[in-house]
């Protein structure tokens, strides 16, 4: 069901055409609550506090602040931002809008029912209960209208994008059961249990016999049950899966391009471009004359950021070299652990632990270990590169996260699908060359099931730490910052607490943890889930499905944390995800090439399919390679000529904005074509589905509709 309204166009505001506005004598409603709280942070770091101390009398003004200000003018340092640099104030935050089920009036309710209910008759609107009752509760779609307009677009895009994401996931899901189900079922075919022999397998994939005893027998039977669904994964069905998830790829990507195009239509932020100022950490080496402004401005030579860009690409690729080792560590550990605990000769329930679960265990959580410590590196290096503006320093944090958290997460997933392979030849003298006592390999036929090992480990617990995280870490952070104000000052804070703890709002906000780069640390674990799902489909199918339970259990933990646990965070304007772009449209090519590599020389497709007519040697394998890369590029270049970026209703829509635009800045009318237009064209949205401005139920955001438009209001801001 498509609620048909009408929509307003979008034009630079001027007091000559003021009241053409949308509610431009209401100074409640004029801006949305994202708009207001950007805006005040946007005066408040954009006020030049040097020119004002520098007219100050320095007789007035305390020698300390005098120094740490005024000689650092040339640099033309900005407000908040700076202040709070140099310590002067000592935290700045938005405060949320009030609501009902907070806490404190639950409390307030117990104890005092007439200020309770002064105070209710305050909160008119309550948005953020409205929002929470629209968005954080399952079954229920995104209001991304709402989203934006109390959190900004930047944040309503991510979680657009989201939304996006985990749609196209159901139908890889079903697709991805029904190519476990078969490959479960022939497991099970080929495979029948045979308890009169007790045989396990051993850490290499290799079946040995073991005494019929009691134990052993209940050990067959758990094994005969892991043998199924080991076996399951690698089937005649994983090559078409993995093409298919190829495709999937380019589909999103195509997708998610024309969702973006009509968000940020309806969003009016399609031809938003920000004048950033300089970053207050920012400073320069030397002078030159602003082309522009004709002022003296500091900036750092050429040669200054090219030094400093390579040290930091070089100590990131000594991170990479990190991972690494870290992965061959493990290795040393389970040859030390098959050693000692002489699984060569029998494999016991301790081998199955100390050889095959504590590795994947080892790997996943050395993998969460050092994501901490290299997104603490990241920071530094990227705050020791000296940008100039937020956009520049972000783009270059993105950048550094990414490519170390994706050798940090895949290395030992590519370890297991390319170098333990025996038939691969990359262990022919063991480890190192330490010799066959030392070799870490997989039978044929046993690697893709090793591979999918690994992935299940990584993909349950990884999210488990994040998950908890999310729901503990504010709790822990107001204990102790209430617990360090308190031992500050006893009195002072004994006093606040006692009318504050219901009333004091600064206080109860500012005890909450910051959701600064939210967008950043949240895209950075999507964007690895994406990567993980495409890059391994073609050995591991249940993929999608584990990863749109962990999307969907994330989504509305995220939305608990911006709405009760997290302070809000500053709103920006965006026209979309930004440099996660390009990072979606490199993972998915990498995804065919990898895919490519694990169909031919990890799983069994060559032997299943190809073992009658050729012989499956390291030539033949890179032909199945060539074949299948070039089969799909050709398929995701027609699907991307198929489907194009922006509707073409979105097209026509920008065109007629602009001549109307243009038109009401020079006539201050609306054309009468257009004023008396009485037809609705509404942009086709593709995946997108959520609640409509004012609406009351789940329904399709109705697109934008270049319609009649009123007289009194033709336009809004």
């Amino acid at each position: 069901m498509v609620l048909i309204i009408v929509d307003y166009i979008s034009a630079p505001f001027s007091r000559r055409n003021g009241e053409l506005f949308l509610n431009y004598g209401n100074e409640k409603l004029f801006f949305s609550s994202a708009q207001r709280d950007m805006l005040t942070h946007e005066i408040l770091t954009q006020i030049d506090i040097s020119r004002d101390l520098a007219e100050v009398n320095r007789k007035e003004v305390e020698e300390e602040s005098q120094e740490s200000v005024i000689n650092e003018q040339p640099l033309k340092r900005k407000g908040l931002q700076y202040l709070r640099m140099k310590k002067s104030y000592e935290d700045s935050f938005i405060l949320h809008e009030p609501s009902k089920e907070e806490p404190y009036f639950r409390r307030m309710r117990e104890n005092s029912l007439v200020t309770y209910l002064e105070l209710m008759q305050e909160i008119e609107k309550d948005p953020r209960k409205k929002l929470s009752d629209l968005w954080s509760r399952f079954l229920r779609f995104q209001p991304l209208g709402v989203i934006r307009e109390y959190f900004g677009e930047q944040i309503a895009f991510y979680f657009a994008w989201q939304g996006t994401f985990l749609t196209m996931l159901w139908p890889a899901t079903f697709l991805g059961l029904a190519v476990f189900v078969f490959g479960f079922t022939k497991s099970v075919r080929t495979n029948p249990a045979t308890f009169g022999n007790c045989t396990v397998v051993n850490y290499s994939g290799e079946t040995i016999l073991i005494p019929c005893n009691l134990r052993n027998k209940m050990s067959q039977f758990f094994t005969t049950l892991s043998s199924w669904f080991m076996k399951s994964f690698d089937n005649e069905l994983n090559a078409f899966f993995a093409a298919f998830m190829s495709i999937w790829g380019t589909m999103f990507y195509q997708i998610w391009r024309r969702n973006n195009a009509v968000l940020a239509y309806e969003w009016d932020c399609e031809d938003f471009n920000e004048v950033e100022p300089d970053r207050p950490e920012y400073h320069g080496r030397s002078k030159r004359e602003d082309p522009v402004t004709g002022e003296t401005e500091y900036f750092n030579p050429n040669i200054i950021r090219v030094f400093k860009y390579t040290v930091s690409c070089l100590i990131v690729i000594l991170s990479m070299c990190l991972v690494v080792i870290s992965v061959l560590l493990v290795t040393l550990y389970k040859l030390w652990a098959i050693s000692a605990q002489d699984c060569r000769k029998e494999y016991t329930f301790s081998c199955s632990v100390f050889t095959a679960f504590v590795p994947s265990l080892m790997n996943t959580l050395s993998t969460m270990i050092l994501g901490s410590v290299y997104g603490w590196i990241v920071v530094k290096l990227t705050d020791w590169e000296n940008h100039r503006t937020n956009s520049e320093y972000h783009n270059s944090l993105v950048i550094k996260m990414f490519a170390l958290q994706m050798v940090n997460n895949y290395t030992s997933l590519f370890y297991i699908a390319f170098v333990r392979p025996e038939n691969n030849g990359f262990q022919q003298k063991g480890l190192f060359g330490l010799g066959a006592d030392f070799k870490d390999v997989c039978l044929p036929g046993t690697c893709g099931s090793l591979l999918a090992v690994q992935l299940i480990t990584h993909m349950l617990i990884k999210p488990l730490p994040k998950f908890t995280s999310d729901i503990v870490i504010p709790s822990v952070v107001r204990i102790f910052r209430l617990r360090k104000w308190y031992h500050q000052d006893r009195q002072n804070m004994k006093d606040m607490m006692n009318e504050g703890d219901e009333t004091n709002v600064l206080v109860r906000e500012w005890l909450k943890p910051k959701a600064e780069q939210f967008t950043h640390g949240e895209f950075n674990e999507k964007i690895i889930l994406f990567g993980t799902t495409m890059m391994f489909a073609a050995l591991f199918p249940l993929a999608p499905l584990i990863a749109l339970i962990i999307g969907l259990i994330d989504l509305r933990i995220d939305a608990l944390r911006l709405l009760w646990f997290n302070r809000r965070p500053v709103p920006v304007m965006a026209q979309g995800i930004g440099i996660w772009l390009p990072i979606l449209y490199f993972l998915q090519y990498a995804a065919v090439m990898t895919n490519a590599f694990i169909i031919a020389f990890t799983s069994d497709f060559c032997s299943n399919f190809f073992s009658d007519l050729m012989y499956c040697d390291i030539k033949n394998r890179l032909l199945i390679v060539i074949v299948f890369q070039n089969m799909v590029f050709i398929l995701k270049y027609v699907f991307q000529s198929i489907i194009p970026t922006i509707p073409a209703s979105i097209r026509v829509a920008q065109r007629r904005k602009r001549y109307v635009v243009n038109y009401v800045i020079e006539k201050g009318d609306v054309p009468y074509r257009i004023k008396n237009r009485r037809r609705t064209r509404n942009a086709k949205l593709a995946w997108i589905v959520s609640r409509a401005k004012g609406g009351t139920g789940p329904k399709l955001i109705p697109k934008i509709k270049v319609d009649a438009l009123n007289e009194a209001s033709p336009s809004s801001a």
